[in-house]
């Protein structure tokens, strides 16, 4: 950010700030000291300087953006979801070698839809907090844990394994 344009803004809402307390006398910096705490938690869940790249979908990642995926995952892979919307396709999701195939998917203030196999052998586990997962039944939790498995997972080992954390988000999953 070129040096003009940070001193710029920054004494525009200095005088909005100066404004806004003698009129109605909101202490915006109280307000903004708030948000910047907000900015710096972010930050440390996001895990990088997401804000001077927004709308950038790298790899497994998606930040500020609205991506499908439709490719067939590898056992370990991890999906996240931050400030945008995602749509995962696993319904040709096959695991190998008798062992579950692990997925992790996180939705933090963002929504997530998950579709899966109706014939294929699925275990979820999701923890939610402030957050909504929806499972392929209809059960439902906002607070807390929620598992699903179909009848075919307790069978033997050969399953997809989805672990699906969501904080101040939306997840749901759909049997097709």
């Amino acid at each position: 950010m070129a040096p003009g344009l940070f001193w710029g803004i920054l004494l525009i809402l200095l005088g909005l700030a100066i404004i806004l307390r003698v009129l109605f006398d909101i202490h915006i910096f109280g307000v903004f000291f708030a948000l910047f705490i907000i900015f710096i938690g972010i930050s440390m869940l996001v895990g990088r300087n997401w804000m001077f790249r927004p709308h950038q979908t790298t790899g497994n990642d998606v930040i500020f953006d609205d991506r499908t995926f439709s490719e067939t995952p590898h056992d370990g892979t991890e999906y996240n979801v931050i400030f945008g919307k995602s749509t995962y396709d696993f319904r040709n999701a096959v695991p190998a070698n008798d062992n579950p195939l692990r997925i992790k998917i996180n939705t933090i203030f963002g929504s997530t839809t998950v579709r899966i196999s109706k014939d294929k052998a699925v275990r979820i586990k999701s923890d939610a907090v402030f957050g909504s997962s929806v499972m392929p039944d209809g059960n439902t939790v906002a607070f807390g844990s929620i598992g699903y498995a179909t009848d075919s997972v307790s069978v033997g080992n050969n399953y997809l394994f989805i672990e699906a954390p969501v904080i101040f988000g939306s997840l749901r999953f759909v049997e097709e």
